[in-house]
């Protein structure tokens, strides 16, 4: 599992037993493609990447 030191954003943390599903809306686009989600030590992570064309853009400013 991740440490505190990562720097991990959590949206929401639970506690469940058995057979259960969750929906959750969120605040930014997802890309189907890139999401992952793991599962161990009784500890489900999903991780979620916003499509590179909703990303924000470094701009260089001439002066």
């Amino acid at each position: 599992p991740r440490t505190e030191d990562e720097k991990s954003v959590w949206h929401r943390r639970e506690r469940a037993y058995g057979t259960f599903s969750r929906t959750v809306q969120l605040p930014f686009r997802v890309d189907p493609e890139r999401v992952e989600a793991r599962f161990a030590n009784g500890l489900l992570e999903v991780e979620l990447h916003r499509p590179e064309a909703d990303r924000p853009k470094k701009i260089q400013i001439k002066g």
